[in-house]
């Protein structure tokens, strides 16, 4: 009992000390392997989420785009917290949170493509992260949805045949590994 007791007081301090260093306006980078995030990784790599911390508090606050909420404020209740990154050069987060909490409400880009009035969870942060000449931090890339032998998994072909368009593949876009790679971003915890 005393093992079980040690071990969750240090997943517990674990948690708080994360919590203490995160900032607004760092990255959140998630691990899926269900559904879309699965055919999210098997086409772009690791990570299959992104969200931008909005609040540090008694309760930190996040905001992202999901299938299921659009862009959203939210709490953030997963523990212990996934890859966090901040970025390596000075920077007026607070403008990219004000950009972020007012496109709260937009739908889910199921499309994944820009300037269409909906957000996926990268072009959310694609958007938000502007400099002081309103030009985009990060850099688009050409979209891939193929697995790495040049196929198009199930998922993709389902998801796109039920909406009726064609794979953007190729199209500038963005996705939360590229984003991670940015030479802009350093990875906290």
């Amino acid at each position: 009992m005393r093992k079980a007791t040690a071990i969750l007081l240090f997943i517990f301090a674990c948690v708080i000390t994360q919590a203490q260093s995160l900032m607004p306006g760092d990255l959140l980078f998630y691990e899926d392997t269900a559904g879309m995030g699965a055919a999210v990784r098997q086409s772009t790599g690791r990570y299959t989420h992104v969200a931008m911390v909005a609040e540090v508090g008694d309760t930190v606050y996040i905001i992202d785009a999901t299938t299921r909420r659009g862009v959203a404020r939210r709490p953030l209740l997963h523990s212990p917290y996934p890859a966090v990154y901040r970025l390596a050069i000075p920077f007026d987060t607070v403008g990219a949170i004000r950009r972020a909490e007012a496109m709260v409400g937009q739908p889910y880009d199921d499309w994944f493509q820009h300037d269409n009035g909906r957000l996926y969870c990268s072009e959310l942060i694609f958007e938000c992260y502007l400099d002081s000449a309103g030009n985009h931090l990060f850099e688009a890339q050409p979209m891939n949805f193929l697995a790495p032998d040049g196929t198009l998994p199930p998922y993709w072909q389902t998801h796109f045949s039920a909406i009726g368009i064609e794979v953007p593949q190729g199209q500038p876009g963005t996705n939360p590994t590229d984003l991670s790679r940015s030479p802009l971003l350093k990875r906290v915890f």
